[in-house]
């Protein structure tokens, strides 16, 4: 599991939306005036945990050799400004643990 945090303040302005990138790939985004507010993309080594994923936060499950990559959040506020502002970090996963899940009944 890995989770990716995305820190902004909004100072006064209303958040349109929060977009995740995977190498300039789009994966997740959060309108919060969208119903619902969550949809994720499907890309190579992503699988976004939705229940745990918000506007400040994304968590990745099943994280891989396949989910390295350079990563970008964007964020967007309402009009009239529109004003954005972005970042990004790269996320090396460099070993495999096998993960076991057991059911118990």
């Amino acid at each position: 599991m890995a989770i990716l945090e995305c820190d902004y303040e909004l100072d006064g302005e209303v958040l349109y939306a929060v977009k995740w990138y995977k190498d300039n790939e789009e994966f997740y985004r959060f309108v919060p005036k969208s119903n619902p507010p969550q949809h994720s993309y499907k890309v190579d080594g992503i699988k976004v945990d939705h229940q745990l994923s918000d506007s400040k936060q994304v968590v990745l499950r099943g994280v891989n050799l396949k989910s390295s990559g350079l990563y970008r959040c964007e964020v967007s506020a309402e009009a009239p400004s529109f004003s954005s502002a972005q970042d990004e970090g790269r996320m090396d996963v460099v070993c495999e643990y096998p993960v076991h899940e057991y059911l118990k009944g």
